[in-house]
């Protein structure tokens, strides 16, 4: 079956004939032109062979195209370490990170910059080829073929020694994630669980304050950070003791920030708008327009028009502050990765990352 000319770069590629990739896809441009793929090759082929103009602007078309793709943001952030710009090589690195937070080459390329930030180290690294050890590696297609040439032999040694129940029995008991054995409710807080006075948004009896708080655990345990916050949210603002109170704000600092991908129990506008009290400190990621923009070096706010991606309808106005500048094109449709808060009672988003398509969305 004929191969297409992506499919032969990929081959080219994975051979590391880079130049036969560059000379194969570059003639091809306008027929891959909203092709991520074809960028990425292009750009890797580019950033092996040298050419640091080629590969900067293929990786930004491909940017274009899919915003959050870690193993991107890594790569234009090995261009930035190769000119010695460091800065922004970090920036790069942490949002690789905050779209995947286990990205093993973008944790190690952080631990170097921290330890070999001067330039003659950086121009060492360059000059003797070791900054390869920083571009990313793309994953090889996954064919029928290569199944069949891995999972047959695995399959073999797996039955041969008995490992496939091992394995079925290890999934099964997957350890907790944190021992949190410290902030079980001790037998004091079990009698007198309840403040006797003050005013409070939730009252709730005994039963119920013992299971929130249990719940609280349960969902950390499990990677529901943001139902464990409203569970913590509702002990913070009820009669709990101070005691209760105390152990549940322990339990917030073991909660996670997520990424795009990773971001379990999403609420809506409309669930926060009715209770934010209830939501605070809890992670959204919402879509809509960007209105109002205000920025300089070390900040952007602006208006977001929640919903309104689609021009259809809006659900509400909320104000975004981002500790950082990040490129807002206020003609496109964008989501919003931000955390709830309050400010005098209004609800506002502190901003975390912003995903905005080449394209805007279908009105």
């Amino acid at each position: 079956m004929p191969q297409t000319v992506l499919e032969r770069a990929k081959r080219a590629f994975f051979r590391k004939r880079y130049n036969d990739v560059i000379t194969l896809l570059e003639p091809n441009t306008i027929q891959y032109r909203d092709s991520f793929t074809f960028y990425l090759y292009l750009g890797m082929a580019c950033l092996h062979t040298g050419d640091v103009g080629g590969a900067t602007t293929y990786f930004q078309r491909a940017r274009q195209i899919k915003m959050r793709d870690p193993d991107l943001l890594v790569a234009q952030a090995v261009l930035h370490l190769r000119r010695g710009d460091t800065h922004q090589a970090v920036e790069y690195y942490l949002e690789a990170l905050e779209y995947a937070p286990s990205h093993k080459l973008a944790q190690k390329s952080l631990e170097f910059i921290r330890k070999n930030s001067d330039p003659e180290s950086i121009s060492a690294l360059v000059e003797t080829g070791k900054i390869s050890r920083f571009y990313p590696r793309i994953r090889r297609p996954i064919t029928p073929a290569r199944i069949a040439t891995f999972l047959i032999p695995l399959f073999v040694v797996l039955v041969s020694f008995g490992l496939y129940y091992s394995v079925s029995n290890s999934i099964k008991n997957t350890p907790s994630r944190a021992d949190l054995s410290q902030l079980d409710l001790d037998s004091g807080e079990r009698k007198d669980p309840i403040a006797m006075s003050g005013t409070y948004r939730y009252v709730l009896t005994e039963k119920e304050i013992f299971s929130t708080y249990e719940k609280s655990q349960r969902f950390f345990q499990i990677y529901r950070d943001n139902a464990a916050q409203v569970e913590i949210n509702r002990i913070l603002n009820s009669n709990a003791s101070v005691s209760i109170k105390r152990k549940a704000r322990q339990l917030m600092g073991y909660l996670g920030k997520p990424g795009f991908e990773s971001l379990e129990d999403r609420y809506t506008y409309e669930q926060i708008h009715k209770d934010p009290y209830l939501y605070l400190d809890c992670w959204v990621i919402w879509k809509g327009m960007a209105t109002n923009t205000v920025s300089n070096e070390s900040f952007l706010n602006f208006d977001f028009l929640v919903g309104y991606d689609t021009r259809n309808v809006l659900e509400g106005i909320v104000p975004v502050r981002f500790s950082k500048v990040l490129p807002v094109d206020p003609e496109k449709p964008l989501e919003v990765l931000a955390r709830v808060s309050l400010d005098g009672g209004t609800l506002i988003l502190l901003g975390a990352s912003i995903h905005q398509s080449g394209k805007p969305s279908e009105f």
